[in-house]
Order: structure tokens, then C-alpha cells, then sequence
């Protein structure tokens, strides 16, 4: 669309259609804009004429001009009350007159003379006033826009309207004076008649007036003009609706000051809606005639608003176009009526020759909504015009279309267009018009929340409905599955009947001894049969059962079909046994025979003995049920099936839905719990009571500013917004109450909006303008609100990269780029990820006929074509251009890598570019994505590619490193793996000078894909709970897998590590060495991409490979999920790391990490014996571990790059294992159930994203 959605009014148009604020005469007040005419000599009161003319006898002109300007601007502010008291509800009136008393009186004390008449009419009863409703008047109070700065303060003071000043005296020698009986102020004696009086020069009246009084308005000024100016719709140009400055009467609001802070308008509204509550509640006890009274006078609003609905229905249906444009043919716009009226239908003509866009054009359409665009109608936002029956000449040619206006309105905006892209808009500020018989702007904001939560409740039910409608059909879809499935089992079971009993019997001889029997012989489907085994003529003839042990039956039927086990009994001796019996030792069980079976299978076992007919298993034969036919059978048995199998999907589905559940409550407890550590590790510097923000109710913020900019500041402000700064309402600036006696906290408390989500915030020492500010490093305090029926408009996040887990993965970038993707996703967000198209893709299992064809074009001298997959829960799109750059078997290795990852940056560019995707935030990673920085910002950004703004992260410094400076320099903000790491590079030259936005952020794991809860890989699924036992099996398991030996159960060390010097190769062997030397076992998985320290390591595997180490040099990835669980430690030696993944992906299976503190090592991993204070700090936000009782410690450290610094991490753990086994396990139960997922990483970058979106 062409519209820019803004504010404006049409040129050329008069009344409501045309306006032009020349000066500033407009004052705010309950009822919106209103208009104050400027005042001349002849608009002054009677007597304020006569002295301003008597004055010109002794004053000097500029005394004479002073005069007459604070007498106009006196009568002006007279008239701005008495409008402002007859508009304003009855609670609001009667505090108003309280407080007006309380200023007259003190004004007269002053020495003031008060127009007694004002008074009068304003403390008198204004039954007219009470009568009005709270919806009329829903400020309450004055506002203006603040001058300058979005925080600034007005000028705040109160006027006192004066009657007129002292009477001059009689004529005499001595200069003239001006007096006024009562008491104070200035010099003066005492005249005749003994009373008190004090004379004042006409200029020293001019400053007292002057100090008394205020611009109502910003919009107020002196100038004079013959007319007063049109109206100006106010909803199309008020930008600070709700108190973005202070209270312009802020003294009237004395009463409600909290001791030694000042009240300003958010603070006066909050308190105002509490005592609207009180009043509501006093009204609902006994309150009957104030209700009665409000009641009358919505009943008195509604019809005058029916009555205007009506008569605008009358003059839409009858009235002539001729008539409507007779005098207005040089008008591009009319309406009927002449001001749209809220319930009731609009009739608009639009003169296409009044516009040079739309002239001649064939095709009109009005595109149009209501309320800033915030409304849209239900049956769609789009109307075609139709030439209206009128004259048409060179000048007028009036087309015309008729709408509806909803009740609910305060103004109408529209643009007019052509369906090809020429547009009529206001010059790109939209058509603004106030609406009569609605509601105004004051009430559509305070309605919002409950017109969300409509909306809210709405969008529930029908995904609701939805969810119902597809679990329906879901439901139907299985049962005719299950009935096929059904019919198809019965049919080849009737078919195959003869293959499925062949080689049955209901006894077997081996060389004249019996081996089983089946009783009876032919057992029928339905029943039962008891199986008899003899021992002694099977295969478990050579040793005998000891008593209170059993051989167990092993069955199944139809080919081992509804398989069992059960345990057989010994059947006694008989007394007199019969001849040859010394053969027979029989053992038997019954066994129910299914109404399935037409053929029984077993076999027999005693541990791990099987007597299974030499591999070929026993059969025997199952017979009908009697006086059944084959047909009868095949039919009944189809039903059967068809009843087992929607059990099975039912049960199958409910166990997936019940992990579904279980998975989403462990998320949102490990989410909340982040929460809750974040609120914890600020709360020194700031928290809030209560401590989760709740919409809709009060909050009050404490901030202790010693650790901040503002440390030693005599006065603090609290300013914010909500819904990161997009709700129409702010706050602020709040003065801070200071701390109580000992305490350090300042605090301030404000109203949270119903619809509010998030909370935003910054404090200064100032009320606006120049100060200091603390804005936590540019980014804001935001906090989230709970119980809002808002959600978050979702970020669009388009992460640009040649690696991606699993498909593309090389080292940690591409298990980032997945897990952070899933991560902010899970979040709400949309994200989609941008990957060269590599050759090995054609193999790949997870991409086998997933590949789509999305688009193609013609960029850089070739043809890319573009496919499309999902991955991960992750749309994913591949580039693919002709010229070969990714045939490649590899990601890396290329001689021209960097040359074709350019090439793949801006040809993702070119994609978002070409198919009119607008990103919020492209995110680029490492060396080889880096030139998307710089490419966006000089080829894209200018021509169509606007709205991201770019993200980058370095996930190893050692590599690119002139490409990771020029992405420092044109991204947004960038990042590093983990904070020590950044600390650890932060001096680099390349990094240096953007420090300003630069950050570390902690890599996680991926819980679910990590996971020995839910592992295919593992022998036994084990959790916290049952650490010891799972680990256990998974240690026998390795061990039967690398044939190392199993005697003692040692404790086994492991490294999971590409061999390379970054990851300390050195300490690697010396970790070898020492495992064994202390009795326990080692295995290593990895390789080296260096010849030569790869010859090293197969060194070592044939000097120590065998019954206690092995070396597995290659990649395998079900392997290392069974190394993790298997492993009692795991070595991490690093000499540098950026973050690191093992660690964290061990201590998800309860594998304690021995590592070396550096980079994201020392991030992630809290030594027992030294880290506690830290450990407790970091993962629970404890400032006090011994206090609190929390021990948060997770592993071993050392820091040396030597084989004794490694020795005496090592040496700690394994003696822990030896001399204390249970606190080890302890240790392994509390490594698992710590959270090293991306819940605070997600929340942290995404934090950054919209940090980014405002740089």
C-alpha cells in the first residue's frame, strides 16, 4: 500500500474537512479538542475595558500593552475554566471546586483580588456538569504535550484567574499605586480607615499575574486573528495521549502528593482510578441517587446519540447529489452528513478532477478503517467507487460510495487508489475525519484490553473448535485405518492359513524321548491349552533346575504375533513311576489361546539358555472354534483386529500426546526459573512488588541506582511505556520517592494496562531533556507482565550460514544454528534459516523427498535455483546456484571458500530481496557468512531491502579474521559464544573499537536431542532419579561395543574432541595415561585433520589400546550419545574455547566434566571445591550459597596448560570416586537436573534483537 498509515487532513477542504493550527489556540480537556476564539479590546468584560482605558492615563505603552495582555490572557483562562467545569463529570467537578476553593482562598490571602462571579459560578452546584457521563469525561483533567524531549516537563504551575487588579487611586501628587484590602505581600503601610494594604506598581502586577499564571495549552499563544481557526480533529493529531508529560496542574493535586515527591499526570490517574473504585463501591452499598443521577445521564447521552444516528440516516437517504456538490465543485472530497456520525452510514463523493493522481483513472477504490486504522470492518476494508450522478465538466467529476460507520468510532481514515498503484493519500498521511456519536479517543484506548481479550477469547475458541474439528477427524481417520488394517490381517490370515500351520504339532519325539506336548492336541482359537515340557529330552538335559528355579515358556502366534512369557511349574513324580520315566522331568503352564490364532510358536528358556528346535522353534497347530466356518471366522476376526488396532493407535497416541505434556511443563518450569534467577540477580539494583507484574493491577519498582550511572543523585525519574514502547500509554516521569531510612531502593509505583505484556523502563535525574540516564547499556529494563490477553508481535529472524545440525554440521556453529533457532522459535518468533545447497544433501536421510522447488532467478552471472525443506521444526531454504560453487562433498576444504560463501551471502540477499521477504533481523555467523554485513547495508538496504537490521556472532576468532572486523563494523550489534570469551577478545583490534556493541551470550544444548530420557541410542532411558542404574547399563553396553573388559565396573574418562591444539592435545594423552594409572578405563572419540597428530594418537592406541582404553578416530554421533551416558568423568583440557558444547552435553547424562577454566568452560562449569559463591550466584541468583543452603557446584577445574594442573583436577574427582561413591552420585543428580538449554540464551537474544531493531 502506498499509505503511510499516518495522521493528516485533507487540503482544500473547509469545516471539519480543512483545518490549519496557525499559532496555537486549542486547550484539551474532558471533551477533546475545543476551540477558544483570540481576544480583541471588544471580547474583554465591561470593566476589564474600562480600566485597560482609564489605564492609559498613567502608564507607559509598554506598562499599557502588559496589561491588556494579562487581561486577555486572564479573561482567556476564565473562559478555559468555566468550559472545563460545565464538561466534567460530577466526581471529578466536586474535586475540582474543593481545589479551586482552596486556591481562591489563598489567593486572597495573597493579596488578590478573586473574581467573586467566577467563583461563584464555579463552587455553585452545576447539576448539568454532575449529569455527565464517566465516558464524556474520561481524563479528568488538562493535559499539553510536553515541550521538546518525549520525557519533558511542561511549564507546571496553576493559574489563579484574577478579577481585575486594584482600583486606581484618586488623583494626588504622590505617583499612582494600585491597592487591595486583606493581608500580605509586599511593602505598603496602612491607609485611613486603619486598613491593611499593599501597593504594587503596574509592573510589579504584570509579574505577579505573570507568576500565577500558565499555558493551559501548548497551543495557546497571543496572537490575535480576526476568526477563530478551524477544528482540528483530535484524535489525528494527538501523539502523547496518556501523561507523557507532567500534570500542568500539578499543584491541584497537592493533596494526593506522596510526602517529598512530585505527582504527575500518571501518578494523578492512577490515583484517580483508585478513587473512581472507592466511589463505585460506596455507590454499589448505598449510593442510590448518584447512580440514579449517572444513570439518568447515559440514558440523556444515548439518545442524543440515537437522535443523531438517525438524523444522519434521514440525510443519507435523502439527499441529491446535485444538491450536495452545487457550490463545492472545487472540493475533492464531501460526505454526508458533512461529519461522519458513529452507528449510522456515510455517503462520500470524491472529485477525481481535484485529484492530479486519480485524474481519468478508470477505477476508484477507497480503502478505508476507523479508529487510527485500528478498526477494520468486518466485511472487509475495501470499497469501488461508481460515478456519482452529477454535472461533470474540466473540474467536477464526483464519484461516490457508500459505507457504514461502527458505533464504536472517534475518527474515519481512508485513501483512495486506482488498483494499479496510483494512490490518493493525503500526500502520504492518510485521510483523518472525526466522528460524531461515538466514543472518544480517551475511551477507545481504556477499551482496548477488553477489546483484545474479545478478540483473545475469540481466536481461542475458534482454535478450539479447530483443534476439535481436526482431532474429529483424526479420530475417523484412525478408525478406517484400524479397520482396514483389520479386514487386511483377517484376509491373510484366511489366505495364509496353511503356510502359517505348516510343520505344527501337538507333540514332538527326539530320538524316542518326548520333548513337548500340547493339551489338547488340537487347541481351538478362544480357549485354552496347557504346554508340557521335559527337560530331559530337550536341550536343558545336560544340567538340572535347582528348586525355586523355572524354565520359562517364550510364545507367540500366527508368527510369534501377541508374544508372552510365563513361568512353568515342575510336575510332580508319580508314587510308582511309569517305564522309562528316568527320561522325563516335565514341566507346564497354561496358556490362553487369542480368537486370533491359527498357529501357536514357543520356545523354551532358563536364562540364557534357549532350547529353540536348533534355531527353527516349536509350532503348534490352533483349530477353529467348533461349528465355525473359515468365512464366519475370517469375518469376526477382521472385527477383532480392527478393536486391538484402534487400542494400540489410542493408547500410542495418548502416551505421545501425555510425553508432549510432561515435555511442555519441564520447559515452562526450567523458562520460569530462569525468570525467577534473572529477578533474583538484579534485585540488588532493581525489583518489584509484587514480584511478578500482573496487567491490570499496580506495581511498584524499587531501584538502588549505587551500582548505576545515577549513583549519589539527589532526585530520580521513572519514566516507560509498554509492549516494548508500542502501547498508546506511558508513564512518566515518575518522581522517585527516596529511600527510607537505612535502605538504598528508591521507589515509584504505577497502574499496569490490561493489555500490557511488557513492561519498558529507563531512570534519569532529570524529568526529561538533558541529564543522565541509566538504560541498562542502551537496552532498557523491560520486565514481563503476566495475564495479558496480548502476545508479542513475533520477530521474523533470518539466520544466513553454511553449517546447520544435522545436515551441514561441521563443529558447534551448526548445532547453534539449529537449537538457537528452535529456541527463539519455541518463543513465538518466526525464524527461517538460508544454507548453501551442498552436493552431499543428495544423500542425506534427513532431506530424502523433503527438497521442494521454491523459486529461481538470475543473479551473479548465473542461475540459482532455490529449494526449500523443513528441518528441525525449521524452514530452511537452500541456495543452489549453476556455476558449481557447492558441488562440493564437504562445507569446507575448497581452495576458493571464501570467494563462493560471498557468493552464497549476497545471493541469500538476492532471494529475500526478490521474493519481497522483509526480515526483522538478519543474523550472520562467523567468517563465512560475515560479508552479509556489509553487502546488506551498501547493495540491499537502499533498493527494497529495508527493514532488517543485521546480527552477528564470532564463533571462533581464529579464523576470517579481517571478515569478522568488517561485520563488527556494519552489523547492528554483535556477539561471541560466552562472556568470558568475550572478556577474553574483547581488547582484539578487530573488536576494540565496536566494543559499544559487543556481548557475549552463552551457547546451550538442545535438551531434547541430548536427552537420556528419551534415547534410541541407549541400552536403558534413564533421568536424575535413577542416574546410578542407567549409567551402569550404559557402561556395560560401551564395553561390549569396544570389547573392553568389564571386571570391577571401573570408572571410565572420556574425551569427545576433534584432536587439534585448540583443544589441547598435550593434556588429551596425559589424560589417557592417568585414567588408566588410577585404575580405571579410557575412551576417546574424534580425529585429527592434521596427519601428523593423527599418527601421534594411533601411536597411542596401539601402546595402550585394549581390555581398559579404546580409540574410536571418527565421527559417530550414536556412538557419543552412548560415550556420554557411559562415562563417569569427561575431559575438556582446552586451550582456548569460545563456548564448548561437550561439557554441557555430558552433564545431561550425569557425566561429571574435569575442564580447563577458559572461555565458555569457566561459564559453564563451577568447581566443588572453589566455585560455590560463584556457581550459586550464576545458576540460581543466590548472593549467599551458605545462607540460602545451595550448592550449585557441577564439576572439576584446573587452569594451568600442564600435565600437574590437569593431575590435580583430575586426582580430585577420580578420589572422590574411590573414597566417597554416594556423594559422586549426588554430584551426578544435580549435574543433571541443571538447565544448560537455550531457555536463557534464547530470552537474552532476543533481548539483542530488539535491541537492534532501535539501533
Amino acid at each position: 500500500m502506498a499509505s503511510s498509515m499516518g495522521r493528516a487532513l485533507q487540503p482544500g477542504m473547509s469545516g471539519a474537512q480543512r483545518s490549519v493550527r496557525k499559532g496555537a489556540n486549542r486547550i484539551r480537556g474532558a471533551q477533546g479538542p475545543r476551540t477558544v476564539p483570540l481576544l480583541g479590546l471588544k471580547a474583554l468584560r465591561k470593566e476589564d475595558a474600562e480600566l485597560l482605558k482609564e489605564a492609559e492615563s498613567y502608564m507607559s505603552p509598554e506598562e499599557h500593552a502588559e496589561l491588556r495582555r494579562l487581561l486577555e490572557e486572564n479573561q482567556r483562562l476564565r473562559q478555559v475554566v468555566t468550559t472545563s467545569a460545565s464538561q466534567m463529570s460530577a466526581q471529578q467537578l466536586e474535586r475540582f471546586t474543593a481545589e479551586y476553593s482552596n486556591l481562591a482562598a489563598a489567593a486572597e490571602q495573597a493579596g488578590l483580588a478573586v473574581d467573586q462571579q467566577l467563583k461563584q459560578q464555579i463552587t455553585a452546584p452545576q447539576a448539568a456538569s454532575a449529569s455527565r457521563s464517566s465516558a464524556a469525561s474520561s481524563t479528568g483533567r488538562f493535559e499539553a504535550a510536553a515541550g521538546g524531549s518525549g520525557y519533558g516537563y511542561g511549564r507546571s504551575s496553576v493559574s489563579v484567574l484574577v478579577a481585575e487588579p486594584p482600583s486606581a487611586p484618586p488623583a494626588a501628587a504622590s505617583p499612582p499605586s494600585y491597592g487591595a484590602s486583606g493581608s500580605g505581600g509586599g511593602g505598603g503601610g496602612s491607609p485611613k480607615g486603619g486598613a491593611t494594604a499593599f501597593e504594587v506598581s503596574s509592573r510589579d502586577y504584570a509579574k505577579d499575574m505573570a507568576s500565577l499564571s500558565v499555558e493551559l495549552d501548548a497551543t495557546i499563544d497571543d496572537e490575535e486573528e480576526e476568526a477563530p481557526p478551524r477544528q482540528v480533529p483530535e484524535a489525528s493529531t494527538r501523539t502523547q495521549p496518556y501523561a507523557a508529560a507532567a500534570s500542568r496542574f500539578e499543584a491541584l493535586l497537592s493533596e494526593r502528593r506522596p510526602a517529598g515527591a512530585t505527582v504527575n499526570g500518571a501518578q494523578a490517574q492512577m490515583l484517580e482510578a483508585r478513587e473512581k473504585k472507592a466511589a463505585s463501591s460506596s455507590s454499589s452499598a448505598g449510593g442510590v441517587n448518584g447512580a440514579a443521577v449517572n444513570g439518568a445521564a447515559a440514558a440523556d447521552e444515548q439518545a442524543a446519540k440515537e437522535a443523531a444516528r438517525a438524523a444522519a440516516v434521514a440525510e443519507v437517504e435523502g439527499h441529491r447529489a446535485v444538491d450536495v456538490v452545487a457550490g463545492r465543485e472545487h472540493w475533492m472530497i464531501i460526505t454526508v452528513p458533512e461529519k461522519p456520525v458513529a452507528g449510522a452510514p456515510l455517503q462520500m463523493y470524491f472529485n477525481r478532477n481535484q485529484s492530479e493522481k486519480l485524474r481519468n483513472r478508470p477505477h476508484i477504490v477507497m480503502q478505508y478503517g476507523f479508529n487510527h486504522w485500528e478498526l477494520q470492518p468486518e466485511a472487509g476494508n475495501s470499497l469501488d467507487l461508481f460515478p456519482a450522478p452529477t454535472p461533470k465538466s474540466d473540474v467536477t467529476d464526483f464519484w461516490t460510495c457508500r459505507m457504514q460507520v461502527p458505533e464504536e468510532t472517534y475518527e474515519l481514515n481512508f485513501i483512495l487508489h486506482d488498483k494499479a498503484g496510483a494512490y490518493e493519500n493525503n500526500n502520504g498521511m492518510d485521510f483523518t475525519y472525526p466522528v460524531e456519536a461515538g466514543i472518544d479517543y480517551d475511551t477507545w484506548v481504556d477499551t482496548a484490553a477488553e477489546r483484545i481479550v474479545a478478540k483473545e477469547l475469540a481466536r481461542r475458541e475458534a482454535e478450539a473448535k479447530a483443534a476439535e474439528e481436526e482431532r474429529k477427524a483424526a479420530e475417523a481417520a484412525m478408525e478406517e485405518q484400524a479397520k482396514e488394517f483389520g479386514e487386511r490381517k483377517a484376509a491373510e490370515l484366511k489366505n495364509n492359513l496353511g503356510s502359517l500351520q505348516e510343520g505344527g504339532t501337538a507333540a514332538l519325539l527326539r530320538n524316542g524321548v518326548p520333548v513337548y506336548k500340547v493339551t489338547p492336541a488340537l487347541p481351538v482359537a478362544g480357549g485354552k491349552a496347557v504346554v508340557q515340557y521335559n527337560r530331559r529330552g530337550g536341550s536343558f538335559h545336560a544340567f538340572p533346575i535347582p528348586e525355586g528355579e523355572s524354565v520359562k515358556l517364550l510364545y507367540g502366534f500366527n508368527g510369534w504375533q501377541e508374544s508372552g512369557k510365563a513361568a512353568m511349574t515342575r510336575v510332580p513324580v508319580p508314587a510308582k513311576p511309569a517305564a522309562g520315566a528316568e527320561d522325563e522331568e516335565w514341566w507346564e503352564v497354561e496358556v490362553d489361546i487369542p480368537n486370533i490364532a491359527v498357529a501357536m510358536n514357543f520356545v523354551f528358556n532358563y536364562y540364557e539358555h534357549y532350547d529353540n528346535n536348533g534355531k527353527a522353534d516349536y509350532k503348534a497347530k490352533v483349530g477353529l472354534p467348533a461349528g465355525t466356518t473359515l468365512e464366519a471366522w475370517a469375518a469376526g476376526l477382521g472385527e477383532q483386529y480392527r478393536v486391538m488396532e484402534l487400542a494400540k493407535r489410542r493408547a500410542e497416541r495418548a502416551e505421545k500426546e501425555e510425553r508432549q505434556r510432561r515435555a511442555d511443563e519441564k520447559k515452562k518450569l526450567a523458562q520460569d526459573l530462569v525468570k525467577a534467577v534473572e529477578r533474583r540477580k538484579v534485585r540488588h539494583v532493581l525489583y518489584t512488588v509484587p514480584e511478578v507484574v500482573e496487567a491490570g493491577e499496580e506495581v511498584t519498582i524499587y531501584y538502588n541506582p549505587r551500582d548505576t550511572p545515577l549513583n549519589g543523585r539527589q532526585q530520580l525519574y521513572l519514566m516507560g511505556g509498554w509492549n516494548r514502547w508500542t502501547h498508546k500509554r506511558s508513564f512518566g516521569p515518575v518522581a522517585m520517592h527516596p529511600p527510607e531510612a537505612g535502605g538504598e531502593h528508591w521507589q515509584a509505583t504505577v497502574m499496569v494496562p490490561k493489555d500490557a505484556y511488557k513492561m519498558d523502563f529507563v531512570f534519569a535525574d532529570v524529568a526529561g531533556g538533558d541529564g543522565t540516564y541509566d538504560n541498562r547499556g542502551g537496552f532498557d529494563y523491560h520486565l514481563p507482565v503476566e495475564g495479558s490477553p496480548v502476545r508479542e508481535s513475533p520477530l521474523y529472524v533470518a539466520h544466513i550460514a553454511v553449517e546447520m545440525a544435522p545436515i551441514a554440521k561441521v563443529g558447534g556453529l551448526g548445532d547453534v544454528v539449529t537449537a538457537l533457532g528452535r529456541a527463539v522459535k519455541d518463543q513465538g518468533h518466526i525464524v527461517e534459516v538460508i544454507l548453501p545447497r551442498y552436493e552431499f544433501f543428495l544423500h542425506s536421510p534427513v532431506l530424502q523427498g523433503q527438497l521442494k522447488y521454491e523459486t529461481e532467478f538470475d543473479w551473479g552471472g548465473t542461475r540459482i535455483y532455490v529449494t526449500t525443506a523443513v528441518v528441525e521444526n525449521l524452514r530452511v531454504f537452500f541456495i543452489e546456484p549453476k556455476n558449481g560453487f557447492f558441488a562440493t562433498p564437504t562445507v569446507y576444504g575448497r581452495y576458493d571458500d571464501e570467494v563462493r560463501f560471498d557468493f552464497f551471502c549476497k545471493a541469500a540477499l538476492e532471494f529475500l530481496l526478490k521474493t519481497g521477504r522483509q526480515p526483522d533481523i538478519l543474523h550472520c555467523h562467523d567468517w563465512s557468512t560475515a560479508h552479509v554485513a556489509q553487502s546488506y547495508w551498501s547493495d540491499y538496504h537502499p533498493y527494497g531491502l529495508h527493514k532488517p537490521r543485521v546480527i552477528f556472532t564470532i564463533h571462533n576468532l581464529n579464523y576470517g579474521q579481517k571478515k569478522i572486523g568488517e561485520a563488527a563494523h556494519a552489523c547492528q550489534k554483535f556477539t561471541t559464544v560466552s562472556p568470558t570469551y568475550a572478556y577474553e577478545v574483547g581488547g582484539a583490534p578487530i573488536i576494540a573499537p565496536h566494543g559499544h556493541k559487543f556481548m557475549g551470550i552463552r551457547n546451550g544444548i538442545d535438551p531434547e536431542l541430548w536427552s537420556p530420557e528419551e534415547n534410541i541410542f541407549l541400552p536403558v532411558k534413564y533421568s536424575s532419579e535413577d542416574v546410578v542404574e542407567g549409567k551402569k547399563a550404559a557402561r556395560a553396553a560401551l564395553r561390549q561395543r569396544l570389547n573392553l573388559t568389564g571386571w570391577n565396573d571401573k570408572f571410565i574418562v572420556a574425551v569427545v574432541s576433534r584432536l587439534t591444539g585448540q583443544k589441547g592435545v598435550p593434556l588429551i594423552k596425559h589424560a589417557a595415561y592417568r585414567a588408566i594409572e588410577r585404575g580405571g578405563q579410557f575412551v576417546l572419540l574424534g580425529s585429527a585433520p592434521d596427519p601428523k597428530v593423527q599418527a601421534d594418537f594411533n601411536a597411542l592406541a596401539q601402546s595402550m589400546g585394549g581390555q581398559d582404553a579404546a580409540f574410536c578416530f571418527k565421527y559417530d554421533e550414536p556412538l557419543s550419545h552412548l560415550i556420554y551416558a557411559a562415562a563417569d568423568m569427561i575431559v575438556v583440557p582446552s586451550m582456548f574455547e569460545p563456548c564448548g558444547l561437550t561439557q554441557m552435553i555430558a552433564m545431561r547424562y550425569g557425566t561429571v566434566p574435569i575442564v580447563r577454566h577458559t572461555g565458555g568452560l569457566r561459564d559453564t562449569v563451577f568447581d566443588v571445591d572453589f566455585d560455590k559463591e560463584r556457581a550459586a550466584w550464576e545458576l540460581y541468583g543466590s548472593s549467599d550459597w551458605q545462607r540460602d543452603g545451595i550448592d550449585a557446584t557441577n564439576g572439576f577445574a584446573f587452569t594451568g596448560t600442564d600435565g600437574g594442573a590437569l593431575d590435580y583436577a583430575m586426582n580430585r574427582a577420580i578420589d572422590a570416586w574411590y573414597n566417597d561413591r554416594a556423594w559422586f552420585h549426588s554430584l551426578q543428580r544435580r549435574i543433571m537436573e541443571q538447565d544448560w538449554s537455550w531457555n536463557r540464551p534464547a530470552i537474552d537474544y532476543i533481548e539483542l534483537y530488539f535491541s537492534a531493531l532501535k539501533a
